[in-house]
């Protein structure tokens, strides 16, 4: 959505760029044309075309630049000097000043006629400027853009459309200014001095153009010194000298610390806050990925981490003078550990050193306790809205993906991009707005509303067109989950309600699962019950340590949060099959025959052995029937809880558990009105059920993890309740699952069935034993 507005203001921006200036007037032809040419003179130049490149930089100097001229004359002027000299590092250094220098003065031009209400000039001289590097994570800003929409149409003051553009550019070159300091150092790594002349010399030119903000804030002594200190740097540069630029890059350093041009609104300030804790928590998840055994396995997942740290590197730039303030000495830290992930990636993605994945972690790890020692309390989850922004950024790589025709990669970047959505933004909508993830999860897997979800276009290899489709439904609906987290919790019977079906959902299949297997044991299989509800206590009293520690634990741990689920569920499933089978070959029908061959006996009569398995695996069923569940709770209520606190939270967590042991009490009563026979084909249902439910949201797990694949069925279209409250998904993968767990309680049942009847036909033709007589 961000995306759509950026677009569509730029491109209104640029069909009303003011008629009242000239074809060669404009001043966004006139600087395009300026700058073009003196590229494609410095290209001949280095080429060894000298005559080329001095006709297309006199060339240059002879446009009719309008109002530019006069700010270009210095540069133009410089690089005619040049060009005639064949020195291909004065003309890159010339072509920076120029530029710059053009930029300066339209930034001025602009902003005063913002000022003066003069919508048409502000316009025209608006659109001679760059835009921040954008990366996946970032978009362009479009604060200026959409300042002067506002002032055309009158909802917007004259004095407050001038300061949101000046804020917008100051904060663009400022960004390019840090950019361009990083250049030089690259470039000069690599050996290129051309390019490494010319970045400092953009660098110069960039703060040129900041120098006001920064003398008011510091005092026009310093901004007199910092420029000196550019242009040593850029005289080092020409002339080779590492150690010259290297000195003068730690005073440009020293100097721009704790400097801010243009103020960030708070709600920014919150956004990079996000990023910044968010991108970098990220990189080492990516990097392991990426390496095994001190080789790099996957060049992509190590690009991924190096994306990653520089979207850190950017967000800490724009937060580094707010973080100075709180400790000078702890930000040039982060700072250093920043540089040195960056060295240590470059490396791995040159295949030239590659670090431990611990080393990279280790430093990762330092990086985040620094950055929330240095957080305000309100930054400290302001991750949240981070999370939309590597949405957004993954789903572009979806959408590219299936443009390559790379459908695998395609669906990778779908799991990946569901993934941060399931452990993150998510777990806060289940509590704030619990009908809005069931659209965003519908349209990521199966789809909802008539609209196919990703999994299936991904699956059937849909085109473009098809992809863009959900995804603008998406992008829409995401927009709206973003809005809902940032607003946090608008109603406290929301979050009450919301927090209530989540505990109740969640207890309400162990609490019939339990049930379930204690309908059958009467009797002298009563005793039996004790150890399924010993195991159920042990993991209620778990599931309660789990919520304590969650915070600590659960947040390490968060990158293996649906693995993690995926594993219990799946010890639970293999417990429970094993406990039917028995269940049903000793239960069903061995009640039947107790009357025949002395129920006691029977039963006591078994091995210790086989006694002691039995009670351990009751025990574990009861375990792993409650943690499954108070497990994936105690994971969704932990992000409400940093949404809407931990009182409503609980309010609505004993309302929940309130209706399930409510609802477990009435099938316990009932139970006891069944008669024997009918209350066992009861419970054998009700486990059918619950077998099947729980295989079915397990696959789906494991689907999420991506250990098992995701192949929709064409055309079957389910709603979503299906899958929340049956288990039931529309794959071949999970519904194959659940025929199977379907045709083996069923065939334990009629295997129970069978052996009954044999043994009952064995018992009954057997002769009666003869009596001797006296």
């Amino acid at each position: 959505m961000r995306r759509t507005v950026i677009v569509a203001a730029v491109a209104a921006l640029l069909a009303l760029g003011g008629p009242a200036f000239g074809a060669s007037q404009e001043p966004w032809k006139a600087a395009a044309d300026v700058r073009t040419t003196l590229a494609e003179a410095q290209r001949s130049l280095v080429l060894g075309e000298p005559a080329r490149a001095n006709r297309l930089v006199r060339k240059a100097a002879g446009l009719d630049l309008g109002a530019l001229g006069p700010a270009a004359a210095p540069g133009l002027a410089a690089a005619e000097n040049a060009a005639a000299a064949g020195d291909s590092v004065a003309l890159e250094i010339a072509r920076a000043l120029t530029w710059t220098t053009i930029l300066g003065e339209a930034l001025e031009r602009a902003t005063a006629a913002a000022a003066a209400g003069d919508v048409e000039k502000a316009r025209a001289w608006f659109l001679v400027r760059e835009f921040r590097k954008p990366t996946r994570f970032t978009r362009p800003g479009a604060d200026g853009t959409l300042a002067l929409r506002a002032l055309g149409e009158g909802r917007l003051g004259a004095d407050a459309a001038a300061a949101a553009m000046r804020a917008d550019l100051l904060d663009t070159y400022q960004a390019r200014l840090r950019s361009s300091l990083e250049t030089v150092s690259a470039s000069g790594a690599q050996g290129f001095g051309i390019s490494r002349a010319g970045a400092a010399a953009l660098a110069r030119g960039y703060f040129a153009v900041l120098a006001g903000a920064y003398a008011d804030q510091r005092s026009a002594g310093e901004a007199a010194q910092t420029s000196a200190t550019f242009d040593e740097l850029v005289g080092a540069a020409a002339l080779g000298d590492d150690a010259g630029v290297e000195a003068a890059q730690a005073a440009i350093d020293s100097a721009l610390e704790g400097f801010r041009a243009a103020a960030l609104s708070d709600e920014e300030e919150l956004r990079r806050a996000g990023q910044l804790e968010r991108f970098l928590s990220l990189v080492p998840i990516e990097y392991e990925r990426g390496v095994n055994d001190g080789e790099v396995t996957l060049d992509f997942e190590i690009q991924e981490a190096v994306t990653f740290r520089d979207g850190a590197a950017q967000a800490f730039g724009d937060l580094e003078h707010l973080l100075a303030q709180q400790d000078g000495a702890a930000t040039r830290q982060l700072g250093a550990i920043l540089d040195g992930l960056a060295a240590d990636l470059a490396a791995a993605a040159g295949h030239e050193a590659v670090a431990d994945p611990d080393d990279i972690q280790a430093a990762t790890d330092e990086a985040l306790a620094l950055i929330d020692s240095l957080y305000p309390d309100e930054w400290k989850d302001a991750g949240a809205t981070a999370d939309f922004d590597v949405l957004s950024a993954t789903l572009d790589r979806l959408e590219a993906a299936i443009a390559a025709g790379q459908f695998g990669q395609a669906e990778q970047a779908r799991l990946e991009a569901y993934a941060f959505f399931e452990f993150g933004p998510e777990q806060r909508l289940r509590g704030l707005a619990n009908g809005l993830f069931v659209e965003v999860e519908g349209l990521f897997w199966y789809g909802v509303d008539g609209l196919p979800g990703l999994a299936q276009l991904v699956k059937r290899k849909a085109t473009v067109a098809e992809v863009a489709e959900t995804r603008q439904a998406l992008d829409g609906a995401l927009a709206d989950a973003e809005l809902a987290v940032g607003a946090g919790p608008t109603s406290t019977f929301a979050v009450v309600s919301n927090t209530a079906v989540i505990v109740f959902r969640e207890g309400l299949e162990a609490v019939l699962i339990l049930a379930a297997l204690m309908a059958g044991m009467t009797g002298a299989q009563a005793p039996l019950r004790k150890p399924l509800l010993a195991g159920a206590g042990v993991a209620f009293l778990a599931s309660v340590a789990t919520w304590g520690i969650a915070q600590t634990l659960l947040a390490s741990l968060s990158r293996y949060g649906e693995k993690l689920e995926a594993i219990v569920s799946l010890v639970a499933i293999a417990v429970l099959l094993v406990i039917l089978n028995w269940f049903y070959h000793r239960v069903y029908w061995s009640e039947h025959l107790a009357g025949l061959h002395g129920r006691k006996k029977r039963i006591l009569g078994i091995g210790v052995g086989v006694a002691a398995a039995q009670l351990v695996g009751l025990v574990l069923l009861g375990f792993s029937s409650v943690y499954r569940e108070g497990f994936e709770t105690v994971l969704f209520l932990q992000a409400i809880v940093l949404e809407a606190g931990a009182g409503l939270v609980l309010v609505g967590a004993a309302i929940g558990l309130a209706a399930t042991l409510a609802v477990g009490f009435l099938t316990m009563r009932l139970q006891r009105k069944l008669p024997h026979k009918k209350m066992l084909v009861a419970t054998g249902l009700l486990i059918l059920w619950v077998l099947v439910v729980m295989v079915g949201t397990t696959v789906q797990t494991l689907q999420v993890v991506g250990w098992v694949p995701v192949t929709p069925v064409d055309g079957l279209q389910l709603p979503y309740w299906a899958g929340l409250w049956l288990g039931v998904f529309p794959t071949w993968e999970s519904l194959l699952a659940q025929g199977a767990a379907f045709a083996f309680v069923l065939g334990s049942y009629a295997a129970a069935e069978q052996l009954r009847k044999r043994k009952r036909r064995t018992i009954i033709e057997k002769p009666a034993p003869v009596t001797p007589t006296s």
